[in-house]
């Protein structure tokens, strides 16, 4: 009983809060803190806004590249030394880059907050010192390594391939994250200094703290260890970019993989469209295990797929759709049939309550797990303060979800997955002919 009612109130609405304060520090970084005293760790999580997108030509993979020399020294912490001293005082981190952001979190014990400021302050603010010649070398070939070893593993170049054919070289998102060997080999102490001019500065940054923390006593300790962190101005922002096409593209890729591999994609829209969570839900109603309409019907009931799975993803400047199936043995033309068929359904078979209600349910289910941990809501205070101005949006984004009707799941169908806008990758065994006809080599720089 106690669990049926724990479970009804986080259906309720109103649980998905995160109190906060948010400040703005005399050089321009924004900082959120929010105190969890059920925890002694604290997560402190900082996103610059550069990533992939921001990269001018030359520079391809110079993003991803930052994300490896932000650990290779600064000013006062020379050297490996940051994870040394992290770890040192129980604490442990991590980061990415996407084609929006880079991030970097870590968590740590409430004692080490010092430590913890002391190290993410001195990058911040005093990186280019670790910016030498040898440091440089050193992680290019640390990333040229990584990018070969994601490239030769089973299906590692897919994501990649799918980026060529969704956007048009010109496209801010027209190349990958991991950039091409020759650009990251190429990349000069001049060229990484000047990136790092650009883009890692605190009016780019946005720095939560989460978890057993006093606000006011850690508002403190952050202005005395970023205050000598210099205001550098904003960021670049985009000004122009081309719409991804909206024309069909059929691409193919041979490689080291036992069965064929068929992705979908169509180009759709940016996070905050109003058609966002009617696609996140769509998504959820197609696959998502037992019960959802594109997983019973491929790998459920008639098993004519090994795998099956559809998401939808909304960047900062575009988005897309995506439909996955592996098979053993059927035909990739078969089997874009058998999905279009699928797709197809939703406005002849209209998507019903219980179906919505169950993807609503799923969705929701992700987003309390996410917000569970100090670390999950750091990066969500974050992430809602860069995409709507208020660090606290959950509650408000649920009610776009609440507000979708079944009526909205056939129109997003109908209006984004459409045929001629439709962008197909065949992944198929090396010398295997299975691919979808007139499908173009993939060939990545």
């Amino acid at each position: 009983m106690l669990l049926t009612l724990l479970s009804l109130h986080a259906f309720a609405g109103g649980d998905l809060a995160m109190p906060y304060q948010i400040h703005t520090l005399d050089n321009g970084l924004t900082v959120i803190l929010a105190e969890d005293h059920r925890t002694d760790t604290v997560a402190l999580h900082v996103r610059y806004d550069v990533g992939a997108k921001d990269e001018r030509d030359g520079e391809y993979g110079c993003a991803h590249l930052f994300e490896h020399l932000m650990f290779e020294g600064s000013a006062n912490v020379p050297g490996n030394s940051f994870d040394t001293w992290l770890t040192a005082a129980g604490g442990e981190n991590n980061a990415w880059t996407s084609e929006d952001e880079t991030a970097y979190h870590m968590t740590f014990p409430s004692g080490a907050l010092d430590v913890a400021l002391f190290l993410e302050s001195d990058r911040m603010g005093f990186l280019r010192e670790g910016l030498t010649a040898e440091n440089l070398a050193n992680q290019q070939s640390v990333v040229v390594q990584e990018r070969y070893r994601y490239y030769d593993a089973p299906n590692g170049q897919d994501y990649d391939a799918l980026t060529v054919l969704l956007y048009p070289p010109e496209h801010p998102y027209g190349h990958t994250v991991l950039g091409p060997v020759a650009q990251v080999q190429g990349f000069t102490e001049d060229g990484v200094h000047a990136f790092w001019e650009r883009n890692y500065k605190p009016g780019n940054a946005v720095l939560s703290l989460v978890g057993n923390i006093e606000p006011e006593q850690a508002l403190g300790r952050l202005r005395y260890w970023f205050s000598d962190v210099a205001d550098r101005g904003a960021g670049e922002p985009i000004l122009e970019f081309p719409e991804p096409p909206s024309t069909q593209a059929l691409g193919v890729m041979e490689d080291e993989v036992e069965e064929r591999t068929l992705y979908l994609s169509w180009p759709t829209v940016p996070t905050g469209h109003p058609d966002e969570p009617a696609l996140d839900l769509l998504a959820s109603i197609l696959s998502d295990g037992r019960g959802t309409r594109l997983d019973d019907e491929l790998y459920y009931d008639r098993q004519l797929a090994t795998s099956t799975s559809a998401w939808a993803s909304a960047n900062t400047l575009s988005g897309y759709f995506l439909v996955e199936a592996s098979v053993a043995r059927l035909k990739l033309p078969k089997l874009e049939k058998e999905i279009h068929r699928v797709l197809d359904g939703l406005q002849t078979a209209a998507v019903t309550e219980a179906e919505l209600d169950r993807a609503r349910r799923s969705l929701r289910s992700s987003m309390l797990d996410h917000i569970e941990t100090p670390q999950g809501r750091a990066g969500a205070l974050v992430a809602c303060y860069v995409t709507t101005g208020e660090a606290d949006c959950l509650d408000a984004d649920w009610a776009r979800y609440q507000a979708v009707t079944p009526a909205d799941i056939s129109r997003v169908a109908a209006t984004w997955l459409t045929p001629e806008r439709q962008v197909s990758l065949s992944v198929i065994p090396n010398g295997d002919k299975g691919a979808l006809p007139g499908a173009q080599v993939v060939v990545l720089p």
